[in-house]
């Protein structure tokens, strides 16, 4: 029996998928490692009308399985978180279980896939459903004792209001397909967001470097770079990530600063590591544009 999980449901759905998402071969990349941030996350999703977890129970009203489903209000794209199952991967009943949320959320044009090179069982679901591929994206991360701050002579400065226009139209033009907007970037400054702006010798913005952070759970991010096209190659984007990492490390009682980049993003990979980082797990992306 399939059906949409309720707040009673919230213990065994955080229990089923901390136990699988550990596992290479069950990974998914959109679902939190410890059991505390997976049990924030599945509440907000019960508690979201526009989000949801659809579980897979016997006749004992045991779960067995679920998928959870994540809507960005902003965009209507779904991240799919899963699925998970108890004991035995079921493939028609996670397409089942995903054609419920297709249907219950009629706003979403697009859900996301996001998920461990290894876990072979998503990797032929998304053959199943025609997903669209995206490049695979490798996960980095420096830990403290490997960061050598380097001297920097390019002017990085906080965020300022008078930025924002700035930040939203170099970000929305050089990310056309990504899950947060310039506008959006600029909203979380302070909240869950720390930005960095590269300015030149006169004093112009050219580029801006974002730290994501989750206090409650310890968790920072190099999150997103971009440079305006005429200052690329001298040296403002590696400015900028030493900045970032440089605040990570100084302000946040965390000893690991992660990093997503693109496979064939082999330039901007090569600048990661020379600055430290180390190559985590190898992620697929997919995604599938709803049809109904």
């Amino acid at each position: 029996m399939i059906k949409i999980c309720q707040k009673i449901h919230l213990k065994n759905c955080v229990d089923i998928a901390y136990s699988q998402n550990c596992i290479s071969q069950h990974n998914c990349a959109y679902c939190a490692s410890t059991k505390n941030s997976i049990f924030t996350d599945f509440e907000n999703l019960i508690d979201d009308s526009m989000s949801l977890i659809v579980g897979y129970f016997n006749y004992d009203d045991e779960l067995l399985g679920l998928f959870g489903f994540y809507f960005n209000h902003f965009n209507n794209w779904v991240d799919c978180i899963g699925p998970f199952f108890k004991i035995n991967y079921d493939q028609i009943v996670t397409q089942n279980m995903f054609e419920i949320a297709q249907k219950t959320l009629i706003n979403a044009n697009r859900f996301n896939f996001y998920f461990n090179i290894k876990n072979r069982n998503t990797h032929d679901l998304m053959l199943k459903l025609k997903s669209t591929k995206r490049d695979n994206e490798y996960i980095l991360s420096i830990n403290r004792k490997d960061y050598i701050p380097l001297k920097n002579s390019i002017n990085i400065v906080n965020f300022e209001d008078k930025y924002s226009n700035s930040i939203i139209s170099l970000h929305d033009d050089s990310f056309k397909d990504i899950y947060v907007t310039g506008q959006n970037i600029v909203e979380s400054s302070g909240i869950n967001r720390k930005i960095f702006c590269a300015l030149n010798s006169k004093k112009e913005f050219v580029g801006y470097g974002i730290l994501a952070f989750n206090i409650t759970t310890n968790f920072l991010c190099a999150e997103i770079f971009a440079v305006k096209k005429e200052y690329r190659n001298m040296g403002y984007g590696w400015s900028l990530l030493n900045q970032v990492i440089s605040c990570g490390f100084n302000n946040y009682n965390c000893d690991d600063i992660s990093l997503v980049v693109d496979k064939l993003n082999t330039k901007a990979a090569s600048l990661y590591y020379s600055c430290g980082f180390k190559l985590i797990v190898e992620n697929e992306s997919y995604f599938y544009e709803s049809n109904l």
